[in-house]
């Protein structure tokens, strides 16, 4: 279960006001942010990834939702250094 920390009228990493902001068994953060034009999304696993991907205003509650969960499963599995590297890369690079 995600825990919400979200805290009212705060400034995000990105320059924009905090939307949302929930934590995943106290291993892994997502962050989402409405900026002037464009919404950003930074997320990391707690000593492995950080990442921030920026979406329009059509299509950020989906990547959002779906890096949550494709975090949520990683988090959730019993991964070796080399697996954890190969999702980083494959996160990454889908957002």
């Amino acid at each position: 279960m995600w825990d919400n920390i979200y805290q009212p009228y705060q400034t995000g990493s990105e320059g924009g006001l905090i939307i949302a902001d929930e934590e995943y068994r106290d291993s892994c953060r997502i962050t989402l942010e409405k900026c002037e034009r464009y919404y950003a999304i930074t997320c990391g696993v707690y000593g492995g990834m950080m990442h921030t991907a920026f979406c329009n205003s059509t299509q950020y509650q989906e990547t959002y939702n779906n890096m949550k969960k494709d975090l949520q499963e990683f988090i959730d599995k019993d991964t070796s250094d080399e697996e954890e590297i190969e999702f980083y890369d494959w996160f990454t690079s889908k957002y």
